[in-house]
């Protein structure tokens, strides 16, 4: 499978990228600008498209089977995750390619009937921003009857840890016995890399938890 992925060389992105091409999958780094990719990416294809150049961005995925993004700004920047939610959906569509699988937030992740994460008397301030963001992304890829896409959001608690190879998958938020939503990088991307294999979650949000 040809896989173009957005935002390769984030924490997120990269266990990606290296989970899909250890399985033999065909991943396309897109890159702002031409440089070596980390080490462990080694075998990983790179092509140079910003997202703020359509016209490239759509060069750059055309004939792949599948568009992922786990496109993430910087604290100044957190508007752009609507920018590029609109970015991706436009440019797949012009691409042709009807796959399109990105890295969501959690916040958007219903823990009661009607009642999102991210609405919570609970949930952290600094991290709002960034929830409310990725909620308006997630109504323009719902707007987006015509390609087959899934917002896969991590558990609330996403970091640097083993790869267990064992975790849950669902469409509401995932508590562990301990209370906690919690799930690795590695973990997460293999979840991730099983959803473009074998989709389960068509034109929904679905979570990953521990």
């Amino acid at each position: 499978m040809k896989i173009a992925l957005i935002g390769t060389t984030g924490n997120i992105g990269r266990h990606i990228a290296q989970e899909a091409a250890r399985r033999g999958h065909t991943v396309t780094a897109v890159v702002r600008e031409a440089k070596p990719l980390p080490p462990e990416l080694n075998g990983v294809q790179t092509v140079v498209a910003s997202l703020e150049n359509q016209a490239a961005l759509i060069e750059a995925i055309r004939g792949h089977d599948v568009l992922a993004s786990a496109y993430g700004p910087g604290t100044s920047d957190i508007d752009s995750i609507i920018d590029v939610a609109h970015t991706l959906v436009a440019a797949a569509r012009t691409a042709g390619v009807r796959r399109l699988v990105v890295v969501g937030g959690a916040g958007s992740l219903e823990v009661a009937p009607g009642l999102q994460l991210v609405d919570t008397p609970d949930f952290p301030a600094p991290y709002k921003p960034y929830a409310l963001a990725h909620r308006e992304a997630l109504a323009v890829f719902k707007a987006a009857d015509d390609l087959e896409w899934t917002f896969f959001s991590p558990a609330a608690e996403i970091g640097p840890g083993e790869k267990r190879g064992s975790f849950r998958t669902g469409i509401t938020t995932l508590i562990t016995s301990n209370g906690r939503s919690q799930i690795s990088y590695p973990d997460y991307a293999d979840a991730f890399v099983n959803e473009i294999e074998q989709p389960r979650f068509i034109k929904q949000i679905a979570t990953v938890a521990y």
